[in-house]
């Protein structure tokens, strides 16, 4: 049985599909500690990059960066947000979130960079993670 605690660097597949295929789960990852007195976290996607249709290049992942990732990818800033760590506990605990290994250091150093880079991230979201 796979254990998943909510910190820094922890991965998780969360379904996030298109109306289509609600059930499709893409990789997440969380950027903090549970954090404030509410426990929260702040967490990103990371979505397939498609030859021709514009992604955001402020963080590239590939093949290698993290067993779940097999394509060119990119980390998907403009839809971060901050949520209950308990959400996600609750998410993995009901069997619909899964937990996968953290990501490597180096690699998540990447990612948090991206965060702050990104023209993408959302204002309020940079500012609060500058501010932790």
């Amino acid at each position: 049985m796979k254990l998943f605690m909510p910190l820094c660097r922890a991965a998780m597949l969360i379904p996030s599909g298109p109306e289509s295929d609600p059930d499709r789960k893409h990789l997440f990852i969380l950027m903090t500690d549970p954090v404030t007195q509410e426990e929260v976290v702040l967490i990103v996607s990371v979505s397939t990059a498609k030859d021709g249709i514009y992604h955001d290049p402020a963080c590239l992942l590939f093949k290698g960066d993290h067993s779940f990732i097999r394509h060119k990818s990119y980390v998907l800033y403009s839809k971060a947000r901050i949520l209950p760590a308990n959400d996600l506990l609750r998410g993995f605990n009901a069997g619909k979130f899964e937990a996968k290994e953290a990501m490597d250091t180096a690699i998540f150093a990447r990612i948090c960079a991206g965060l702050i880079d990104s023209r993408h991230t959302p204002p309020k979201i940079k500012t609060w993670y500058q501010n932790l």
